[in-house]
């Protein structure tokens, strides 16, 4: 993580909040300011025109329908540019109101790219202690953008994002793991998290088989023993179904899930959507 980064004053670890061409969301905000908190790092704010959009407005068949399907009219790329700005300017406004009482540096840069490569180039100038964090969402097709984002901006040490239904970013962080081999990347960002105010640490264990359930238990609570504040949530069968996974977040009532790509709780192929329906907070990925 960044963690070491920031305690060794270096001017690189910091947080990349992209804006582009999706609304932006409030908690999305506040969790990329809190991750900036959490590892006394800075904050970028970088808003993507996206290129694709401004290249195919030029074109004479592009035409954008109304979503009850009732209007339609020729796009512009100039018309376009405007949306974005406008776009922009109420992101900016969100993130501005969000920060003000955060004492977290906040740089602002706008580039007109594709945006996942804007992402790739933002990360790549700073070296790699990156935490992306993404301004829009999660959305039922969010495994394909994940798997391009981790496979293209290598910069980064872990995405953080918001569901639709995410509503708080207080709470207890809840860890969701499959096995401890990456534990010792998630720990630290967790315990980081929860120094901000006081909260638990909860592990969920999400093996996908009985045997590594309680291996995965026994190595936790080794690691965990003189850790008072960090604690193991009870075991529930999920016969390695998502729904069942995401259930057990949702109860959890967490402030902050941080969980591994390509896990039972966020597949790498497949939908979103029974964690995004029990999703009711900010989601830290880590690689």
């Amino acid at each position: 993580m960044i963690a070491h980064v920031a305690e060794a004053g270096e001017a690189m670890g910091r947080v990349v909040l992209r804006f582009s061409s999706q609304p932006p969301n409030d908690i999305a905000i506040r969790a990329a300011l809190q991750v900036a908190q959490a590892f006394r790092s800075e904050l970028e704010s970088l808003f993507v025109e996206d290129q694709q959009l401004i290249d195919l407005a030029k074109f004479p068949f592009a035409t954008e329908i109304s979503l009850n399907g009732k209007r339609r009219h020729s796009l512009s790329s100039t018309a376009m540019h405007h949306q974005f700005l406008a776009m922009f300017r109420d992101a900016e406004r969100r993130l501005q109101a969000a920060a003000q009482n955060s004492e977290v540096p906040v740089k602002r840069s706008f580039v007109r790219d594709e945006p996942v490569q804007a992402l790739a180039s933002a990360c790549a100038q700073r070296g790699p202690w990156n935490v992306v964090a993404l301004g829009e969402a999660l959305t039922n097709n969010s495994c394909v953008v994940l798997r391009d984002l981790f496979a293209s901006v290598m910069d980064t040490t872990g995405i953080v994002i918001a569901g639709p239904n995410s509503k708080r970013t207080d709470g207890p962080i809840v860890v969701a793991v499959e096995d401890t081999e990456r534990l010792p990347g998630m720990l630290p960002a967790a315990s980081r998290l929860s120094e901000l105010n006081g909260s638990e640490i909860k592990i969920l264990i999400t093996a996908p088989d009985e045997k590594t359930y309680f291996d995965t238990d026994a190595e936790l609570r080794l690691v965990i023993a003189d850790q008072p504040n960090v604690s193991i949530v009870p075991r529930r069968e999920t016969h390695g179904e998502p729904a069942c996974v995401a259930e057990q977040i949702r109860v959890l009532r967490g402030g902050f899930l941080i969980a591994h790509f390509s896990s039972q709780t966020i597949p790498e192929v497949g939908s979103l959507r029974p964690l995004l329906a029990a999703l009711e907070c900010p989601l830290f990925l880590v690689r």
